[in-house]
């Protein structure tokens, strides 16, 4: 059996329904996680060791210069703050 959904004007997807009796069930549902689960692994493309070490850099870069502005305004926030309790005070 066979449904036609429609995604857009110009393309169709089909969409197969499972019937009872293709499904498995007990040991076989989980074999069949675990096939999915090794062929989605294996889809998986992992980052060369030149493109991690540039992320780890740019992450490294990124949280300094954070820090550094997060650094500069305490203290002008502290300075200004303690300005003005000591003009109240």
């Amino acid at each position: 059996m066979e449904e036609k959904n429609m995604t857009s004007p110009n393309e169709t997807k089909e969409v197969k329904k499972v019937t009872p009796k293709q499904a498995k069930t007990g040991d076989g549902k989980e074999r069949d996680s675990f096939a999915d689960y090794k062929a989605e692994f294996k889809k998986i493309v992992w980052p060369s060791r030149i493109e991690i070490v540039k992320n780890t850099a740019t992450v490294i870069v990124t949280s300094l210069i954070v820090g550094v502005i997060i650094t500069c305004m305490d203290t002008v926030f502290s300075t200004g703050y303690d300005a003005i309790i000591n003009l109240l005070g």
